[in-house]
């Protein structure tokens, strides 16, 4: 009786001398090169087999892997994948000693090789962190990475996002935006590729108007990201749109349940009232802020801001305030009293807030009539 072994190691044999058997002479030979590690045998072979055997998606598959890959030719390798696709997605190849059809073949190369470009461009970020005397060296090598990796999976949004960041490190704006509005196109539900794409472009110089719909669709995929929301109050701020601005804030916080989330959105709403000069009803959001989370000191800030605000008015009749100095007293004492709180909460900037403090008792003294 044969052995199993035995009888698994004889089917192996006979499987591979029947595909061999089914292979043209230029295949088989380009085949054998491959195997033997004689690269460039098979690269002058594989050429020839596809020739002989156009309707044959393994032999692109191999030419993608065995030499364009290895000799980092990434257009050339995607290709030679698209072309076995185009013969036949569903027909089982055998690559590298694996059998599976040619789309899932593809698949698994597609994110391996992606990867490992992908990975090398983060390493180069990690010695920029170690050695950033030699950042700009750092970033040509992970551009070059990350373009590959670019290149083999086009679809990939986050990769075209990474790109844009190491091209505005860089100082190459223009590259910076085209790779910033690739990756939103690839993936254009995607709320790190809208987001992304609104922040380079912002930065590089466009036009509130341009920034616009990225901010929207961002907010638009996560409804309660304060920062998302606040970038967008702002846009509609810059652009003159004050009511819209206001609005984004409070639908958000209509629908927010989660306190600290909703405590963000007050403090961003306060910030938006107190750029329109609303300071009363700034004041009211930055309580409403203090409130859902008594750890915000940035609240309190505003809330003191706000006060100032309000002094500033009735010290000087701006805003259709009547000039009323026992009122701006008042609101400068109570400002001064607010900083005094968050000068507790958060001691590191405490002399930051004795400056803050001067100037608001310099103000609360003319109003008081002491200077």
């Amino acid at each position: 009786m044969i052995k199993r072994n035995t009888t698994f190691f004889i089917i192996a044999i006979l499987t591979t001398l029947f595909f061999i058997s089914c292979s043209s002479q230029e295949y088989t030979t380009a085949k054998l090169a491959v195997q033997q590690s004689d690269f460039k045998k098979a690269a002058e072979w594989l050429p020839k087999a596809m020739a002989v055997e156009p309707d044959n998606p393994e032999i692109p598959l191999v030419m993608a892997v065995e030499v364009y890959a290895q000799n980092g030719k990434w257009m050339e390798f995607v290709e030679m994948f698209n072309k076995a696709m185009s013969i036949n997605p569903d027909k089982p190849v055998e690559l590298r000693g694996a059998y599976a059809p040619v789309k899932e073949a593809v698949k698994n190369y597609t994110e391996y090789y992606w990867a490992a470009e992908f990975n090398a461009g983060v390493g180069q970020f990690k010695k920029i962190e170690e050695d950033p005397a030699n950042k700009l060296e750092y970033l040509e090598t992970a551009i070059t990475h990350f373009t590959n990796a670019s290149i083999i999976n086009p679809t990939d949004a986050n990769t075209h996002a990474t790109l844009a960041k190491c091209y505005f490190d860089k100082g190459d704006k223009k590259s910076a935006k085209n790779a910033a509005l690739t990756a939103v196109k690839v993936n254009p539900e995607s709320f790190d590729a809208n987001f992304g794409a609104a922040q380079i472009l912002g930065r590089a110089g466009s036009s509130s108007l341009e920034i616009l719909p990225y901010y929207e669709k961002a907010s638009s995929l996560q409804p309660s990201n304060s920062k998302a929301l606040r970038e967008l109050a702002s846009t509609y701020y810059d652009l003159g749109q004050k009511d819209k601005s206001i609005s984004v804030f409070e639908d958000a916080i209509s629908n927010e349940k989660d306190k600290i989330v909703k405590a963000d959105l007050y403090f961003n709403l306060g910030v938006i009232y107190n750029q329109t000069g609303n300071y009363e009803s700034a004041e009211k959001s930055f309580d409403e802020a203090f409130y859902y989370n008594e750890d915000d000191f940035e609240a309190a800030l505003g809330m003191a801001r706000s006060y100032e605000g309000l002094g500033d008015n009735f010290l000087n009749g701006l805003e259709g305030f009547e000039k009323d100095l026992d009122k701006a007293a008042r609101w400068f004492r109570k400002a001064e009293k607010k900083i005094k709180s968050v000068m507790i909460i958060d001691i590191d900037n405490k002399d930051l807030y004795k400056k803050n403090l001067d100037i608001i008792r310099y103000k609360r003294d003319v109003a008081e009539g002491v200077n």
